[in-house]
């Protein structure tokens, strides 16, 4: 388990890595390289956070149904 843990961590950050460099060549600089990077984390965060409000308006919802009756 600790090998497949430490596989994932280093995985990530080289992707992570090979993403910043690829956006430092198209945008020319590091800083717009992280800004631009910061811009496509920050989207993803809010996705992420959207989903799983639905995600527990739903099992709310259900819940509701269950103990309800209907």
């Amino acid at each position: 388990m600790g090998k497949f843990l430490y596989g994932l961590v280093v995985l990530f950050a080289a992707v992570f890595l090979v993403l910043l460099l690829f956006f430092r060549i198209t945008d020319g600089s590091f800083a717009e390289a992280g800004a631009r990077m910061d811009r496509l984390l920050g989207a993803a965060a809010e996705e992420t956070g959207e989903a799983t409000k639905e995600m527990a308006r739903e099992a709310d919802e259900a819940a509701r149904d269950l103990t309800d009756g209907d």
